[in-house]
């Protein structure tokens, strides 16, 4: 699967995401809009777990990857629509190995764990949700786990085997593509025994990871934490849904890497 691409659909991409922040801010709740519906009905009364996030003055960009983690953080995508931010927590991963894969949880098939060797144990996981024009309508802008609550002071890419370094400002960009509106964080370890699995305890795993999303539904997103069969699998929204989304490495003054985070595409920070 090709995990390389140029970034010419950007102009292209910016006008299809304001038009659709527009329609969802304007038709979200229309009678006529089937998808707001079926999300309404579907939505929990679950008390989410906001995270704790302490803010400090960022220096390394993008810094909207930081900043959507700042309760309140607001970014203007036009006249008229805006996005403001406030953080989540959906529990830990396990991290066995430091070795993290990160896909759509539907399409494991040749995917690889980055690189970089992140620290072992549990880690929390959390999302950065966009509330569309501060109402009801929320997204979910960036994923990440939190190795340690040390400043970022560079960004990289997060690689694979065979990849070279390229800067994340240039005209291409390494993603996984996501293909049934969901991206996942996981630990080799688990990811080596759910590829080892037989069809019908592989379809038990997924089964029980979507049973979950569907346990913790907020307005428009989903996430889910579990660990079936020795197989820890976190998974989330990918923003508005199929894509191609890329992960990065946040790295701290020591060089330690100390977040890795997915940006699923609600800001167009190539541009600020």
């Amino acid at each position: 699967m090709e995990s390389k691409s140029k970034r010419c659909m950007q102009p292209f991409m910016k006008h299809i995401l304001t038009a659709i922040l527009v329609i969802l801010c304007t038709n979200f709740s229309s009678s006529n809009n089937l998808i707001a519906q079926q999300l309404s009905s579907n939505m929990t009364t679950e008390k989410i777990d906001t995270a704790i996030t302490k803010s400090y003055p960022v220096t390394a960009k993008p810094g909207i990857f930081e900043t959507a983690y700042f309760e309140g953080t607001e970014v203007k995508v036009n006249d008229t629509v805006r996005l403001i931010f406030y953080p989540v927590d959906i529990g830990k991963i396990n991290l066995e190995t430091g070795k993290v894969v990160a896909c759509d949880p539907a399409m494991t098939y040749q995917q690889e764990p980055f690189i970089t060797q992140f620290p072992t144990g549990r880690f929390p996981v959390q999302l950065a949700i966009a509330k569309v024009n501060g109402n009801e309508n929320e997204l979910v802008g960036f994923s990440r786990i939190l190795f340690s609550e040390e400043p970022v002071v560079k960004w990289e890419f997060a690689l694979k085997k065979g990849q070279e370094p390229i800067s994340i400002f240039g005209k291409t960009m390494y993603y996984y593509p996501v293909d049934g509106g969901l991206g996942q964080f996981m630990d080799e370890s688990s990811f080596n025994k759910l590829e080892k699995l037989d069809e019908h305890s592989n379809s038990q795993v997924l089964d029980t990871l979507f049973a979950e999303l569907d346990k913790h539904t907020g307005r428009s997103w989903q996430f889910a934490n579990t660990s079936y069969k020795n197989i820890n699998m976190v998974a989330f929204t990918s923003g508005f849904g199929d894509g191609r989304y890329s992960t990065y490495v946040g790295y701290d003054k020591d060089g330690k890497p100390c977040r890795l985070l997915t940006d699923f595409g609600l800001v167009e920070w190539l541009e600020q």
